[in-house]
């Protein structure tokens, strides 16, 4: 026998006594591997991770959308509000009627008058359902508190038709934060046409007003056109 034969023989020998051994004292000569530890692996750490990192670009993106979507309907608002405020002047001038205003005198009778910034008439306004009324009516910019300038409206009660009798309103707001505004006057007496920056032509109506509002709101400058052509403005002058 040689030597390295012998010597598994006896390893053998002791791995068998060693297992009776064990099995006489009531150990498992074979133990079972230990329960799993409760706990997260890298690869779920990194799952959720990218997760995270999803949603939070779908975030960013959606809030950014919405803060869009809410600066363009702002916008739109305003811009509607001053495009109405021009519709109502567009309506209200186109009335005009050619009477003396209060402040008329027998020497200087005015159907209308007016500046770049200030105009004043008279006209039919409604004052109810189906009823209506003659008013002298003022449109000029004031003060509108926080908001900056205001254009506002004047409407006097008239009694009769003598120059001085009317009996003036509160100023009703017509749009707030107005930054300009500005009215020209048609004159269909000269030659050629021409407008005007200003009128206080006695007993004559301009053939047409047209005037530009400016708004401010929140930062951003919005303007609105307008022009009203008034019918019973008479025929222009002939040399």
């Amino acid at each position: 026998m040689s030597w390295p034969l012998s010597r598994t023989r006896t390893k053998a020998r002791a791995v068998r006594r060693h297992l009776a051994g064990a099995a006489s004292l009531g150990v498992d000569a074979h133990p079972q591997p230990s329960a799993p530890v409760a706990g997260f692996a890298l690869i779920d750490v990194l799952v959720g991770l990218a997760l995270i990192g999803v949603i939070t670009s779908l975030m960013v993106v959606f809030l950014g959308q919405a803060r869009t979507m809410m600066r363009i309907e702002k916008a739109t608002e305003f811009q509607m509000e001053a495009d109405a405020a021009s519709r109502f002047l567009e309506t209200a001038i186109s009335h005009a009627e050619p009477l003396p205003l209060s402040k008329s005198s027998p020497d200087q009778v005015l159907y209308l008058g007016g500046d770049a910034a200030r105009i004043e008439f008279n006209a039919v306004q409604a004052i109810g359902f189906k009823s209506s009324a003659l008013r002298e009516i003022t449109v000029s910019l004031g003060d509108g508190g926080q908001t900056g300038p205001a254009l506002a409206i004047v409407q006097k009660t008239r009694r009769g038709g003598k120059p001085g009798a009317a009996v003036p309103g509160e100023p009703v707001r017509l749009i707030g934060g107005v930054s300009a505004m500005k009215f020209e006057y048609l004159d269909n007496a000269l030659a050629p046409p021409s407008w005007l920056p200003g009128w206080n032509a006695p007993r004559r109506l301009p053939a047409a007003v047209r005037f530009t509002l400016s708004v401010v709101r929140d930062g951003a400058a919005y303007s609105s056109r307008g022009f009203a052509r008034l019918d019973l403005a008479g025929p222009p002058r002939t040399n």
